[in-house]
């Protein structure tokens, strides 16, 4: 049943928050007003003079009822002369929501983002002048868990997320400074003189959200509430070596949705279909008898029985994605979570005892990152998969790039390489993975090692894959790429030199080649009919893994230079030189130029993807390499056989290579494996592998949706030819059974646009260019093209077989191929 939109997030009967929601600042507003001294508090920045405050008592097993509930924390404070000016800013640990008289501060939800919590923690500030009055006042804020309080019970022990250093009790750290029109200055801050109490919530994000409104406390946000019998919050070490303001985006409720159908179940059970697979919660609006209890149960599938399926394959199957609201009192109560948040397209819905009314709607939360690139064309097929990207890129932004919000919800380091492209070519991802990438370098270890999941709580074993961890060098060059700011490179250059380094001295003693652990080619087809969770290609992974860290050693060469630090740009150079003499020896049959590992799996697409894409073929091998790649795509009829590393690289290099035609054909199947083929399915999001043959995989994936990237930058043929638009190239690629294609893409020099149509027997290509940005647009010629007729401000260049290249400045271009 749909519920009434006009009920206000958070809402409980016999709360008194009001609906008003405070303003967020940004950092350099917030610095300019408040003018405040040195931090005296460890584990802040300047400007902090607040204290961490909290509880000492360790987090316990978060099964239902037994988990510390969610503290709620609260000042008093009287103001008497009239505020002209006043911003609060905040850090709760691991989550927080905050209220001033009552007044919600923000619209933020599950923040901050999550972080290496030890290394550093995120604050964010907002205007609340409006919130304040003459006479008595109060701040109020309660504090989840998220990733910061995760006690030692399956399935956070697969993570080693108990063992992390910042493990403990939700902490506060929040300031108050305010300005009076007569120019006096006052800040109220986190101390001992802070109350404290249990709230209704008990929350463990990984075991969903428990809320007993009958321990509510009506009206606890207003600075007329008695406090007098909470306790004296407790001064904390500090969790965080600093705190620093958040310049990504937050978490935000972004949409609501009905359902678009239920069944009920012969148990007494309802199941609530959405109609589309996201990531967010449920809200609920219920009336019924005080002590009932309503439970939903999240999910992406469904049980042949029509229940709701719960994978149990990081833990307890019943308790990974579910919520519970135990009825308060009379009347209509609303509710929704405040600290998890669930993958799902059904929710299940049971109560124990009958309820008087129900309703409920779909809520979707992620990082607010702003739309910024646009896809279209004549196959409604390709859209559909440009939209399914889009939407699985969205769910899997909550302050980190994850994998997928169902089941891991981890920051795993390759999915947020493989899927950075086409993020930033669809999102303002800028923010969103330069925070991310501060936090992965700061996962780093002394010894120079780098994680596989980021932030990384230093339990999970796995460490220094080249395919996983060496993405802090790769997607760091390619955030420069998309945005052009050089501080991303200085920032994360010595963890990256420090862990190259260290892969340059572990190889040296194993022959010159990489024999480590490596995730590889993952989620080939076939994979996900594997008797366990591993979607490991059956070639093994050292090849992939040798190949990264090639491409690694040689991108870092790159960043070496472009920072001044010659010397070991020539290192790097070196390494990658042995590596290349030593892949080629180890891997490449030049009788019949096919690519292999030692384990025999037949031909593999990605092995020889990745020698072609990286350049690490010979150039006397070269062709017969690629022509051996088309040769296995055709025998398979025009279809793919990679994982998640090779169906990044395969249109790329088949279209850089002169066959945009087949990249044309694999993007377009409809039948299995390819992205088609999901449609068919009924796919709204990008799954976790080809098939859905096993209900344990998430269908909301983005790291083989990369076909996307080929989208934008092939088919529209929009590409940075030089680091953030600086230099522009449109090079579209026209195959013959579609008839137009579009794309903008709104870049840090403003948008630019491709847009191809066939008609009346003449291609036309209009191309818009910001201020500013030199390009070169590269008009296809078709079959059977006489000629180009190109408008004024283009300046043609050269002529291919192929193409007939322009100059041009800004402005929209048109250009007519007859």
């Amino acid at each position: 049943m749909p519920l009434n939109r006009s009920a206000t997030r958070r809402q409980v009967v016999g709360s008194a928050a009001a609906a008003v929601v405070l303003g967020m600042m940004t950092p350099a507003r917030s610095a300019a007003l408040s003018g405040a001294p040195s931090a005296t508090a460890a584990g802040t920045g300047d400007g902090w003079t607040a204290q961490w405050i909290g509880r000492d008592t360790p987090p316990v097993a978060p099964e239902l009822g037994r988990q510390n509930p969610a503290p709620l924390l609260r000042r008093k404070f009287a103001l008497g002369k009239r505020v002209v000016r006043a911003e609060f800013s905040i850090v709760g640990l691991g989550y927080y929501e905050a209220w001033i008289n009552g007044h919600r501060v923000g619209d933020q939800v599950l923040d901050p983002p999550p972080s290496a919590y030890d290394q550093t923690a995120y604050s964010r500030t907002f205007d609340v002048t409006k919130a304040l009055r003459s006479g008595d006042n109060a701040l109020a804020v309660t504090l989840g868990r998220g990733y910061l309080s995760t006690p030692a019970t399956t399935p956070t022990t697969i993570f080693g997320l108990s063992k992390a250093p910042w493990t403990q009790e939700p902490r506060l750290l929040a300031q108050l400074d305010i300005v009076f029109s007569d120019g006096t200055r006052r800040r109220v801050v986190s101390d001992d003189t802070w109350k404290i109490t249990d709230g209704p919530t008990l929350d463990a994000l990984y075991f969903g959200e428990h809320y007993d409104a009958r321990r509510a406390r009506p009206g606890w946000t207003n600075a007329d509430y008695d406090d007098s019998g909470w306790e004296d919050a407790q001064v904390q070490p500090a969790p965080t070596k600093q705190v620093v303001p958040a310049d990504m985006p937050p978490v935000k409720v972004t949409d609501t949705f009905d359902p678009v159908g239920s069944t009920k179940l012969k148990t007494g059970t309802q199941v609530y279909d959405f109609g589309r697979t996201t990531a967010g919660w449920a809200r609920i609006k219920v009336s019924g008898t005080a002590g009932t209890t309503v439970t939903l149960i999240y999910g992406e599938q469904l049980n042949d029985d029509g229940t709701v399926f719960q994978s149990g394959m990081l833990g307890p199957a019943d308790v990974s994605h579910l919520d519970s609201y135990t009825l308060g009192g009379k009347g209509v109560q609303t509710w929704e979570p405040s600290f998890t948040r669930h993958g799902f397209r059904y929710v299940e819905v049971s109560t124990s005892a009958p309820l008087t009314s129900f309703e409920i709607e779909a809520r979707v939360a992620h990082t607010a990152v702003a739309s910024t690139g646009r896809f279209d064309c004549a196959n409604p097929v390709l859209n559909r998969i440009n939209a399914n990207q889009r939407a699985s890129l969205l769910d899997n932004m909550w302050g980190i790039p994850s994998d997928t919000p169902w089941r891991d919800r981890q920051g795993w380091t390759a999915d947020a390489y493989l899927y950075l492209d086409s993020a930033a070519l669809n999102f303002d991802v800028e923010g969103l993975y330069r925070q991310w990438l501060r936090t992965f370098r700061e996962s780093q270890r002394a010894d120079g090692a780098l994680p596989v999941i980021a932030p990384n709580p230093g339990g999970f074993p796995l460490w220094n894959d080249p395919s996983w961890s060496g993405t802090l060098i790769s997607s760091t060059w390619t955030h420069y790429q998309h945005y052009g700011a050089t501080g991303v490179l200085s920032d994360n250059y010595p963890a990256m030199a420090r862990w190259l380094d260290l892969m340059r001295t572990t190889i040296a003693g194993t022959n010159g080649l990489y024999t480590g652990f490596s995730f590889g080619d993952w989620s080939p087809p076939g994979a996900e009919n594997a008797t366990t969770v591993a979607l490991r290609p059956p070639e093994g992974s050292l090849l992939t893994a040798n190949a990264d860290l090639y491409h690694e050693a040689r991108l870092l060469a790159l960043i070496a230079r472009e920072l001044g630090h010659s010397g070991d740009a020539a290192r790097f150079d070196t390494m990658a030189d042995a590596l290349a003499e030593k892949f080629n020896e180890k891997f490449l049959d030049a009788d019949t130029g096919v690519y292999h590992t030692p384990v025999e799996a037949g031909y593999r697409q990605t092995s020889n993807l990745v020698a072609l894409a990286y350049g690490l073929v010979p150039d006397e091998h070269r062709d017969k390499v690629f022509a051996n790649l088309v040769k296995d795509i055709t025998d398979r009829g025009d279809h793919l056989n990679t994982g998640a590393i090779g169906t990044k690289l395969l249109l790329p290099v088949l279209t850089e290579n002169g066959r945009a035609d087949l990249a044309y054909k694999i993007a377009a199947q409809t039948d299995y494996p390819s992205w088609g083929y999901w449609v068919k399915q009924g796919a709204t999001t990008s799954w976790e592998t080809w098939s859905m043959t096993k209900k344990d995989f998430s269908m909301n994936h983005p790291f083989l949706g990369t076909v996307d990237d080929w989208f934008y930058q092939h088919l529209a043929g929009i590409q940075a030819a030089a680091p953030g638009y600086a230099k522009l190239l449109v090079a579209p690629v026209v195959p013959d059974d579609l008839r137009y294609a579009s794309a903008q893409v709104t870049t840090p020099r403003g948008e630019v646009s491709s847009c191809w149509r066939r008609q009346n027997g003449r291609l036309t290509l209009t191309v818009t260019v910001p201020a500013g940005t030199p390009a070169e647009v590269r008009v296809p010629l078709t079959d059977g093209a006489r000629g180009v007729t190109a408008g004024r401000g283009a300046t043609r260049a050269e002529r291919k077989d192929d193409y007939v290249a322009y100059n041009v400045g800004a402005g929209t271009h048109v250009f007519h191929v007859s």
